[in-house]
């Protein structure tokens, strides 16, 4: 369907469009979310169709090993995905770069749930475990929090997980038009997240009058990574992911993007059809092949 919110209205969405990912593009605006936050600002999404893909497309190869461990290692270079045919290897070489990064991003993430976890089980936090407590509340936006209440870090808990790499995958190509939108080329930017403070960013080319986002820009595709599954774990506009992530924590069932998903209703003015072309992308592409382990 066309879409609005306010801005100009955007092609039909065709099937073709679950499988190839859109992004923010020169000649489309970016459509704001229901909310933001001043660290990260809420994602959004536009449409534009990456070429016709070959017929082989759904092809894609298993996991290869990462060329560079991140974890040990400088952030890898930056390929030039445009410089990849359309397809399959345009989709490996996306898929090659962007899961360890992603792996990364949860790894460090994961690291402070373990010491949360520890300190709940402590039930009597020390001065330095209160600090740390009360740095992280602030962190993940939650104002009202009470380090003395563990109904309070258990809700902190909630908030302090990982993102299947599935899920990020299919909105970081989906986001970025598997790395060729001009938002991912020149900004780094593969999830679509706006920022209002004047030269913060890129201007769209086709920006509404009177509007003053602009599309964050960051030195690197692992900090918008990092910042799309902060943005995720804190915004108040992704209350039902976290929820059907912590419900799937309580019944010891792996996180998946399929389910997860339908908690970012509110990531795009599309709404449920987003969701719907997120899960299209995850099951056509196999992307539960790359979830790191539990």
């Amino acid at each position: 369907m066309p879409r609005t919110f306010g801005l100009v209205p955007l092609f039909f969405i065709t099937f073709g469009l679950l499988i190839s990912g859109c992004s923010e593009s020169d000649t489309s605006a970016p459509t704001a979310s229901t909310a933001d936050t001043p660290q990260t600002p809420t994602p959004t999404t536009a449409e534009q169709p990456e070429a016709k893909h070959e017929k082989q497309e759904n092809q894609i190869a298993p996991p290869t090993p990462a060329k560079v461990d991140v974890k040990q290692q400088a952030l890898p270079a930056i390929p030039k995905f445009a410089d990849f045919p359309a397809g399959p290897p345009r989709k490996q070489a996306f898929f090659d770069f962007m899961t360890p990064l992603v792996h990364r991003a949860n790894d460090a993430v994961l690291e402070k749930r373990h010491r949360l976890q520890s300190i709940i089980l402590k039930n009597d936090p020390s001065q330095n475990d209160q600090a740390w407590l009360k740095s992280q509340a602030d962190f993940y936006g939650m104002d009202s929090f009470d380090f003395n209440q563990a109904a309070d870090r258990t809700a902190l808990l909630k908030r302090m997980d990982k993102v299947p790499t599935a899920l990020a995958l299919a909105q970081g190509a989906n986001e970025s038009a598997w790395g060729t939108s001009r938002f991912a080329r020149q900004g780094n930017n593969y999830f679509g997240q706006w920022c209002f403070t004047e030269g913060c960013g890129l201007i769209p080319k086709q920006r509404s009058k009177g509007a003053i986002h602009e599309v964050r820009t960051f030195k690197h595709p692992y900090d918008s990574v990092v910042s799309y599954i902060h943005n995720l774990n804190s915004h108040n506009t992704y209350a039902e992911l976290r929820n059907i992530r912590a419900q799937a924590r309580t019944a010891n069932k792996p996180l998946t993007g399929l389910e997860m998903a339908e908690g970012l209703v509110n990531y795009s003015a599309r709404k449920h059809q987003y969701v719907k072309e997120l899960q299209s992308m995850i099951r056509y592409n196999k992307l539960t092949q790359y979830n790191q382990k539990p």
